[in-house]
């Protein structure tokens, strides 16, 4: 694939939303020649993932604005407004958000994981994250990221 010039922002048509985040494709897969894809979330306390492990991809977190301690293999970081932090594959990690809400860039290289964030969010050409939701999550919903996650090399603990 021939990767051609451009310029990328927060658009409507590329702004989807999940229970207490949304995300602003800002570089997918298809526009990189699959070496990379950007995500400019914002994600409010509460909406983190459980600790899990990544096998085809690193990420890494360029933080905007808010405070958030991350647990990648045995070591914890605290990071805030201004910090750049690197998670590589193999190593399980979680995050908890410390403020409100955290505001943070996601590079995810290779590319391929942003099809699952694109594929599992909704459109949401407001900008506005769906409402958090109430109590656990259904059992169906689980078993949907779990089983789909692992279509993706990612490995939930």
């Amino acid at each position: 694939m021939t990767q051609i010039p451009f310029l990328s922002n927060p658009q409507p048509g590329t702004t989807r939303a999940i229970p207490g985040a949304v995300f602003n494709f800002l570089a997918t897969g298809e526009q990189t020649g699959d070496s990379f894809s950007l995500i400019k979330i914002e994600v409010q306390k509460g909406a983190e993932p459980p600790e899990h492990t990544h096998t085809h991809e690193d990420e890494s977190y360029f933080i905007i604005e808010g405070e958030i301690k991350f647990w990648i293999g045995g070591k914890v970081f605290d990071a805030k407004a201004g910090d750049f932090i690197f998670l590589p594959k193999g190593i399980s990690h979680r995050f908890e958000i410390q403020s409100e809400r955290v505001i943070e860039l996601m590079w995810i290289a290779p590319a391929g994981l942003d099809k699952w964030f694109w594929d599992n969010s909704e459109p949401a050409p407001d900008g506005l994250a769906k409402p958090m939701l109430q109590g656990p999550p259904p059992a169906e919903l689980v078993n949907h990221f779990v089983t789909s996650l692992g279509n993706y090399g990612v490995t939930m603990l």
